[in-house]
């Protein structure tokens, strides 16, 4: 099977077709990754110094951050084989509902069934390959736009293709072919869109283009234990806010994200409730699927926001240990998220080219406090003090994106502040060199 249903039970189904159903001849996805020669120049350049401790690693070279056939790499090595996080089964909260998203150059369909499972299926028609959920004509003004056109909405029983208008149920099978009694050997019943993997975490929407992949959930025991206070299984997320095409490197997020020796120093008028020394240490093995970074605040109930205080009121169910607790995740290649006093907040990470990303920032709120009086009022000022830390953010990750293409661009040492890149990096190299 490839849906499943979510909560605390979830199954976690990993490819095929649909139960019962032929997959059809040549479906499935190749992970034969061509490896170009200035990949490999770059692969062999030393990639090792970047997996040893913390306390004697480098920085990755910077072409890994620069080089466009590097990406393409990364595309097929990564992307099309480790579990991608593509968003919240409360953006499908009843059968029918969909939402579309692309994934290294993958069209993808993440919907509802009839059955009330979530399955992550291809959007590409059977027949000549249309995206299905495109709009059927475009304006003059974007005739020549190859940007993805998402979309999200309820489908009602299914998708019907707007060229020749094959028609496909929520579960993926072709129902309806116009005229093709006269094709030798034809069969609808044979064919089905190609099925990804898929795993519900935390609500949070996980799938796998290769239907082998180990599960993921064992892989976030690590987190789980960090998290379990807060409840995220529960929370719900506000209206997300989608930043498209921010000119730098996904990797360049990812490791700005997660370290904390900028902390009190780029952030120091915003963020003296959590200095860069406050950082906690914790243990990772390349066999992880996440990277944990934490560190104590000066005070309990903070807040990310000019008063350092929390907005709305604190999780009750955090240990008192936890009230000062500052905690920040990535589960590669796609998602990091971190957990406040009063609530959690997550990014999604679509890159679309080696200095080009996609980012959706939502927050994520105990379900009955959307009932608070004020609520939208609050949450309005939550998400300008999160744009204080990412005005500077943002402002120091293209600056950095634009340094690593110099001709004298560093393969640094780190600060022991920056342990969970080194971390990071350990994630990365073995997954390069297996796909190589």
């Amino acid at each position: 099977m490839t849906a499943t249903k979510d909560g605390p039970g979830a199954a976690r189904d990993r490819g095929g077709y649909p139960p019962d159903h032929p997959s059809e001849e040549g479906n499935s996805v190749s992970f034969t990754t061509t490896t170009k020669p200035s990949v490999r120049q770059i692969l062999d350049a030393g990639l090792d110094a970047s997996t040893v401790g913390a306390d004697e690693a480098v920085m990755l070279p910077p072409a890994c951050y620069t080089d466009p056939e590097f990406f393409e790499f990364e595309k097929q090595a990564l992307f099309l084989r480790e579990w991608v996080c593509l968003g919240r089964t409360e953006q499908v909260a009843n059968p029918g509902d969909y939402f579309t998203a692309t994934i290294a150059d993958e069209p993808l369909i993440v919907v509802r069934d009839t059955h009330g499972a979530v399955r992550v299926m291809s959007a590409v028609c059977r027949h000549r390959a249309m995206v299905i959920t495109d709009p059927p004509a475009k304006p003059s003004e974007r005739w020549w736009d190859t940007t993805p056109v998402e979309s999200s909405g309820n489908c009602g029983h299914g998708f019907r293709c707007p060229y020749h208008f094959w028609t496909y149920n929520t579960e993926g099978r072709l129902i309806g072919a116009p005229d093709m009694e006269r094709t030798k050997g034809f069969r609808k019943e044979d064919i089905c869109l190609p099925q990804l993997g898929v795993e519900i975490w935390n609500n949070f929407i996980f799938a796998n283009f290769d239907t082998g992949a180990p599960p993921l959930s064992p892989r976030l025991e690590k987190i789980e234990t960090v998290i379990a206070n807060w409840d995220i299984a529960n929370m719900v997320q506000s209206t997300p806010e989608d930043l498209e095409a921010l000119p730098w490197n996904w990797k360049v997020m990812f490791e700005n994200f997660v370290e904390f020796y900028h902390s009190d120093r780029l952030h120091n008028r915003i963020c003296a409730f959590s200095t860069s020394d406050s950082y906690i240490e914790s243990p990772f093995a390349p066999d992880d699927a996440a990277i944990i970074s934490a560190g104590r605040t000066t005070h309990p109930d903070f807040g990310f926001n000019p008063t350092f205080k929390a907005l709305f009121p604190p999780i009750k169910t955090r240990t008192e240990d936890e009230r000062a607790l500052a905690a920040f995740f990535l589960v590669p290649p796609t998602l990091a998220f971190g957990v406040n006093s009063d609530s959690a907040f997550y990014f999604l990470l679509v890159p679309t080219a080696v200095d080009r990303l996609n980012i959706r920032v939502a927050g994520l709120y105990p379900r009955g406090y959307l009932d608070l009086p004020l609520f939208h009022e609050l949450e309005a000022v939550s998400a300008l003090g999160i744009d204080y830390f990412n005005q500077m953010d943002f402002a120091a990750v293209s600056s950095v994106q634009r340094g690593l293409r110099s001709r004298f661009a560093p393969r640094s040492q780190l600060c022991w502040q920056e342990t969970p890149i080194n971390q990071f990096h350990r994630w990365l190299v073995p997954r390069y060199e297996s796909a190589s």
